[in-house]
């Protein structure tokens, strides 16, 4: 893990951040950046913050499971144009932050409160107030530094990360408001520690966050994928994909059915963190007399090791078919306090209690047999890409695993919709070796593995087959923001002195 202090990812060219085929527009969109936030402030960004978005090659809904996952960075990404108080200006402590895209977002700006609040955050069922995002990062830069006097500061936002697209939109927003406050104030924290502070940040306006967005938006490496483990305690190894010809190539798809992840968090994404924990207190108290904190600690205490390895993940497996054999359908709250031996009082106390959660029966069965299996698949397709040798068959085999992903997040952890599930059939029908919703589900993007040399003919195909059939209103711009080819981006970086 790196354990360089955030002002040693600072650039100064954009070129050591962006590929080449993309600096043109990238110049153009950081220059009409600096330009707006002249024209908003009176005054020139000291810097701009930028962090990436992330695609999940595989991996889902693992992580908060403990288990290590396989994401990359993409050029897509939040930019924060940022500057502070001046020398000789009083300091009011206040923030004032804007958004390019203001219709949508209008500006919000807070003071420092003090030591004991630092800033009010107000967080409401069903409603994501876009504001709480840059207050989140900020008190939690402020408060883990224990800063007496913030500086005040000036932000203006621009993201291109699609919200609601399972590209990790909220991760990078509140990376980028971390290192901005932490470079206005002269904080020297690792990445490590930024990531943990996002971490918590996003869980207190409602996300019961896992850790691998944050991860990947801090620690990805330019052309590099990132196996992300998370127990005994965090650790990112990038690792090259293999060589091939022609190479490797991802296209993420865009599915254009919005999930909120806040509004709809109680019936998918936050219950779906409560089950994996019922699963893991259950499994517990069958293999060893005692509860487990989570499915990765059921791993552990299994084989005896904290590491985790295909073979033992197999013999889970068959263990959890004897032990669900009775139920693959679900348990009430009547039928888990028996199972769990705990009143129903406990149970909400224990598991219900800090995040909303909504449900008429908890999946136990199909929620850990998707960990499980998901993690052995994390392995095998780390271990091919890790290979200094490519395979002939590498395309097909990284591809099954992928495929076998969506079939998972479909059947058994439910986190899919039709409009994917079409989505990846069109992609398989236009030439992907492999295609897979990526992120959290219910709507959002899928991930296609493809060969380089195929990546117009398939965006073509797909583009007429879906959008020209569900969105026929978009234009070619429209489409280029939502289907689009991919590499390996850089991570999270503070640029100074640009077109000085």
């Amino acid at each position: 893990m790196d354990k360089e202090f955030v002002p040693h990812i600072k650039f100064s060219s954009l070129s050591d951040i962006y590929p080449e085929l993309s600096l043109p527009s990238q110049i153009t969109r950081y220059k009409k950046l600096i330009d707006s936030f002249e024209k908003l402030y009176n005054r020139k960004p000291k810097f701009i913050a930028r962090s990436p978005g992330r695609v999940n090659l595989i991996g889902e809904h693992i992580d908060y499971a403990g288990f290590g996952v396989l994401p990359m960075a993409i050029s897509r990404d939040v930019l924060i144009a940022v500057d502070t108080i001046h020398e000789g200006e009083e300091n009011d402590m206040k923030v004032r932050v804007a958004n390019v895209l203001n219709e949508n977002y209008p500006p919000r700006n807070w003071k420092y409160e003090g030591k004991e609040k630092i800033v009010e955050i107000e967080v409401k069922e069903g409603i994501s107030e876009w504001g709480n995002y840059p207050k989140s990062g900020y008190k939690g830069i402020v408060q883990h530094s224990s800063l007496d006097k913030p500086k005040g500061m000036y932000l203006l936002v621009d993201g291109n990360v699609p919200p609601g697209a399972g590209l990790s939109s909220s991760a990078a927003f509140i990376c980028s408001v971390c290192i901005a406050t932490c470079s206005s104030n002269d904080v020297k924290l690792t990445k490590k520690e930024i990531v943990e502070i996002a971490i918590e940040a996003e869980r207190s306006i409602g996300m019961n966050a896992g850790g691998m967005d944050q991860t990947a938006s801090m620690f990805s490496l330019k052309d590099h994928v990132l196996y992300i483990q998370f127990l005994p305690s965090l650790c990112a190894t990038p690792t090259k994909l293999p060589s091939t010809n022609p190479p490797i190539a991802f296209v993420i798809a865009n599915s254009l059915i919005t999930s909120d992840k806040i509004v709809t968090a109680p019936t998918n994404y936050n219950l779906r963190v409560v089950e994996t924990k019922l699963a893991a207190h259950h499994l517990g108290q069958c293999l060893f007399n005692k509860p487990c904190e989570n499915l990765k600690q059921v791993s552990d205490l299994y084989s005896n090791s904290i590491e985790v390895t295909i073979e033992n993940l197999i013999k889970l497996l068959d263990y959890i078919e004897k032990v669900y054999e009775n139920n693959h359908d679900g348990f009430t709250l009547d039928e888990l306090s028996s199972l769990l031996n705990l009143n129903q009082d406990e149970i909400k106390d224990k598991f219900l209690s800090r995040f909303p959660v909504k449900a008429e029966k908890f999946q136990l069965y199909k929620r850990s047999k998707h960990v499980f299996e998901e993690s052995s698949r994390v392995l095998k397709f780390y271990e091919l890409c890790s290979k200094s040798e490519a395979r002939g068959s590498i395309f097909e085999e990284l591809g099954n695993l992928l495929n076998e992903s969506h079939k998972s997040c479909k059947e058994l952890f439910e986190c899919s919709c039709d409009e994917l599930d079409d989505l990846v059939k069109i992609c398989l029908d236009g030439g992907a070796v492999g295609s897979r919703l990526t992120g959290a589900g219910w709507g959002g993007c899928t991930v296609s593995l493809i060969r380089e040399n195929e990546i117009d003919k398939f965006i073509n195909f797909v583009s007429e087959k879906y959008y020209n059939v569900r969105f026929s209103h978009l234009s070619h711009n429209d489409l280029e923001n939502f289907i689009f080819a991919t590499r390996p981006g850089g991570g999270a970086a503070i640029i100074e002195n640009l077109f000085n």
